[in-house]
C-alpha cells in the first residue's frame, strides 16, 4: 500500500510540475493598424515574441491552412498571422481559428469572401441598410474609444487600457441592435467563432502541456479568449 501511495504521489508531483512549468502568453494583434501605429508595429510584435522564445506560436488561422502557400494565405489572413512561420521557422506554428462550418476540412475557395461567404454578404447588406446603420450609431461610442487606444498605444498601453471593456460593450450593443432583425445571424456567428476558437485553443494548451505558448489573436477576440483561459485555470502571463 505504501509503495502504491508513493507511486501516486510521484505521478501527482509530475503532473503538477508540468502544469506549473507551462507558460501561456496571449497577445492582441492589430492587423492593418500595425502599419500606422508607430508604438506597436509589426516589428514590435515580432520582437515581443522573440523575447519570449516560445516553443509554440498559436495564430489566428485555421489549422487546415497553417501549412498552405503564401499566395493563398495572403488572400485569407492578416499579415502578422501568416508571417509568424517565416519570422520563426524553427518554432511550431499552430492554428486555432474557425471561419464557418461550410469551410471545415476544406481549403478556402478563390474569391470566397467576395462571392460565396454568407456572412460577408450579410455584412455588406447591413452596411447598405440606412435604417440599421443609423441604429448602429449607438455603438460608435465604443468603437471611437477603442480607436483612441489602438491607433497610438504600445502593446503595454493597450493591455493596461479599458480596451477589453469597450470590446465587450461594443458587441453587447451590436447584439442588442440586431436582435430579431434580418441581421441577427451576424452576432450569432461572431459568438460561435469565439466559442470555436476557445475550444481549439484549449486543445492546444492541453497538447503542449509544460511548454511555452504564445497566442496571437485579433484584439476583438482577446478579452473572450483571456476570460475563457482563466476559467480553465490556465495562467495567462503578460507579454510585456
Amino acid at each position: 500500500m505504501n509503495y502504491k501511495k508513493s507511486i501516486l504521489l510521484i505521478v501527482a508531483s509530475i503532473v503538477l510540475a508540468t502544469a506549473f512549468s507551462q507558460k501561456v502568453y496571449l497577445i492582441p494583434a492589430l492587423h492593418n493598424l500595425h502599419k500606422t501605429n508607430q508604438q506597436y508595429t509589426y516589428d514590435h510584435l515580432k520582437a515581443i515574441v522573440q523575447k519570449i522564445k516560445p516553443d509554440v506560436i498559436a495564430v489566428e488561422m485555421r489549422r487546415e491552412d497553417v501549412a498552405s502557400d503564401t499566395s493563398y494565405l495572403k488572400k485569407n489572413y492578416p499579415y502578422e498571422m501568416w508571417m509568424m512561420r517565416y519570422w520563426f521557422p524553427k518554432t511550431t506554428i499552430e492554428g486555432f481559428d474557425w471561419l464557418g462550418a461550410d469551410l471545415e476540412g476544406k481549403t478556402i475557395p478563390d474569391r470566397y469572401w467576395e462571392n460565396q461567404s454568407q456572412i460577408k454578404a450579410l455584412q455588406r447588406k447591413l452596411n447598405a441598410d440606412s435604417i440599421y446603420t443609423r441604429k448602429l450609431k449607438a455603438c460608435d461610442v465604443y468603437t471611437n474609444e477603442r480607436m483612441k487606444t489602438l491607433q497610438s498605444s504600445s502593446l503595454k498601453g493597450i493591455l493596461q487600457s479599458n480596451e477589453s471593456i469597450f470590446i465587450k460593450e461594443y458587441y453587447n450593443c451590436l447584439n442588442l441592435q440586431l436582435q430579431n432583425s434580418d441581421y441577427e445571424e451576424l452576432p450569432k456567428f461572431y459568438d460561435l467563432r469565439n466559442q470555436k476558437m476557445q475550444e481549439r485553443l484549449s486543445e492546444l494548451v492541453n497538447r503542449y502541456a509544460g511548454q511555452t505558448i504564445v497566442v496571437i489573436t485579433g484584439a476583438d477576440h482577446y478579452p473572450y479568449l483571456f476570460e475563457y483561459l482563466r476559467k480553465q485555470k490556465v495562467s495567462v502571463l503578460q507579454p510585456v
